[in-house]
């Protein structure tokens, strides 16, 4: 019997955080458990003709700055080996058919930009920038020294504003009840695309957080992203644990209503044989979804209807990415490595809707343009990134069939989509088309076939506002209903790397012998 202090089932930000602080500060014996045959998640990178080199999940991370709490963090599971370069300031720009706003990653000249944009709202903009703190104040001070899941209810009273404002309602509710000019609320939620939701659907509470987030501008891991899975390889070795790629895990075993192992099904080994493996705690970093309704199948747990319910009245966003290798310096085309979120219009509200019908309409309504290259110094050729939302069902017809070996009406489709999103920037930025050498379209069911995410979403739970109560969300919970099985990732935080680490920190928090926000601030990083 292999026998193992901790299990973790996926390799995210989540599962990295928490395996490289038990091994490294608890001695512990970790396997981590990977259905793709790369570790890491959406930390892990990939090239191309051996030269062009891409993110698929990290485009840019804030609050990495000399003493911030996501730097320490980061320390802490690297041992202080990751290294962060900055991007430029601007670090972004908001793109409309008749307005360009430049992001300064200097928060007060950010302010400053918006007022001379739109002087009649200074006003209503300087309590805008004061909400945003005062709710991730409470936010964080809830998090880190109650050491609980991201939950707003427990703490109900403090939480609502003194004009009547509860944070966790929409965001649209909050532009509505701040400002008068649409034009304004559009520019200012023009981020929505790093958790995935439009304004009327978007708790405040996760605008918020993303806003703050990069109040100090956007860094890049030096080298790469996936540095930051290869920073906790040696810590796991040498406490004699293993990651075991395109190993995917089928059922937790529950024995008296506590879990005590895994079944795994080992992807590329002859016949796909099933093994087992057993340990102490079992720690779920596939999301709630899957988690509850495929790896737990056989439990009862009380909520799994409540769970499929909210996942079908709040549908995970699924979206297509483009990954572009370049044949020359975009600079050239006056870009610097500032990212691109570019709209055709200010209703973002009806641009998500519409996104399953883009394809008919010969034009996305927005996308999101970066440059993995210019981020990273030692990247040898230059590349870049198109993506935007869409609708899984339009996939689904292949998603049975093999990887890479797809019917040629689906490569068809991909290389129409590809075409689309690249006259879609060369509209706006004359020339791009002629600077692309390669390209390759991820769809949703290429996600669905690494991560198994339900219709390939790149987000976890949506972040509506019900998402952030206890009663209506128990499934984002680091507890699970089973005696020493855990969940971990974006699903008991938030979307994106920032959230899902916190998540580990929620995990963490609740872990026998483990470790509150307040432990992991005055733990010595070791290499």
């Amino acid at each position: 019997m292999q026998k193992y202090d901790t299990i973790f089932i996926g390799s995210g930000i989540g599962t990295i955080l928490c395996a490289a602080l038990l091994a490294r500060f608890r001695k512990e014996k970790i396997l981590i458990l990977e259905r793709h045959f790369t570790a890491g998640g959406y930390t892990h990178t990939f090239k191309r003709k051996n030269k062009f080199f891409w993110d698929v999940g990290i485009h840019y991370i804030g609050d990495l700055q000399e003493g911030s709490i996501l730097r320490k963090l980061f320390d802490l599971l690297s041992g202080g080996t990751l290294q962060w370069e900055k991007m430029p300031s601007p670090f972004e720009k908001f793109v409309y058919p008749d307005f360009t706003l430049s992001v300064s990653d200097d928060v007060t000249q950010f302010e400053k930009d918006l007022v001379a944009h739109f002087p009649a709202e200074e006003k209503n903009i300087r309590l805008y920038f004061e909400d945003i703190k005062k709710t991730n104040t409470w936010f964080g001070r809830h998090i880190s020294l109650r050491g609980r899941a991201a939950f707003t209810d427990t703490f109900e009273g403090a939480f609502i504003d003194k004009e009547g404002f509860n944070p966790r309602e929409s965001t649209k509710a909050y532009l509505d009840m701040r400002f008068t000019d649409d034009r304004l609320k559009a520019v200012l939620v023009s981020q929505w695309g790093n958790y995935g939701l439009s304004p009327a659907k978007a708790s405040f509470i996760i605008h918020a957080a993303v806003v703050q987030h990069y109040f100090a501008g956007g860094f890049y891991p030096k080298g790469g992203s996936h540095t930051i899975f290869e920073s906790i390889e040696g810590a796991i070795e040498a406490q004699g644990g293993e990651v075991l790629t395109s190993h995917e895990v089928t059922e937790v075993i529950v024995k008296d209503s506590k879990a005590v192992g895994v079944r795994v099904k080992a992807l590329r080994e002859k016949e796909q044989p099933i093994k087992e493996f057993f340990a102490d705690k079992i720690i779920s970093d596939a999301g709630a979804f899957n988690t509850y309704n495929k790896l737990l199948e056989h439990e009862e747990i009380s909520f799994r209807q409540k769970l499929n319910t909210f996942y079908a009245k709040h549908p995970v966003v699924s979206a297509v990415t483009l990954y572009l290798g370049l044949k020359d310096d975009p600079r050239k085309l006056g870009f610097a490595g500032e990212n691109h979120w570019i709209y055709s219009s200010y209703d973002h509200d009806q641009m998500f809707e519409s996104r399953t019908a883009w394809f008919e309409r010969g034009e996305p309504s927005g996308a999101y343009l970066s440059f993995p290259s210019l981020k990273n110094s030692d990247a040898k050729a230059h590349t870049a990134e198109i993506i935007t939302f869409t609708d899984y069902r339009f996939f689904e017809p292949w998603k049975t069939q093999p990887w890479k070996k797809r019917a040629d009406d689906y490569k068809e489709i991909k290389a129409r989509i590809s075409k689309l999103l690249i006259q879609f920037v060369d509209a706006r930025y004359p020339g791009f088309a002629d600077f692309v050498e390669y390209e390759e379209l991820s769809t949703p069911i290429t996600a669905e076939h690494f991560t198994d995410h339900p219709l390939g979403s790149i987000y976890g739970v949506a972040c509506v506002p019900e998402r952030f109560v206890a009663s209506e969300a128990p499934w984002c919970n680091p507890v699970s209903p089973i005696e020493n099985f855990y969940l971990t990732g974006a699903d008991v935080s938030s979307p994106g790397i920032a959230g899902a680490m916190l998540g580990g920190v929620a995990t963490l928090s609740q872990l026998p012998h483990g470790f509150k926000l307040l432990d992991l601030m005055r733990l010595e990083v070791k290499p």
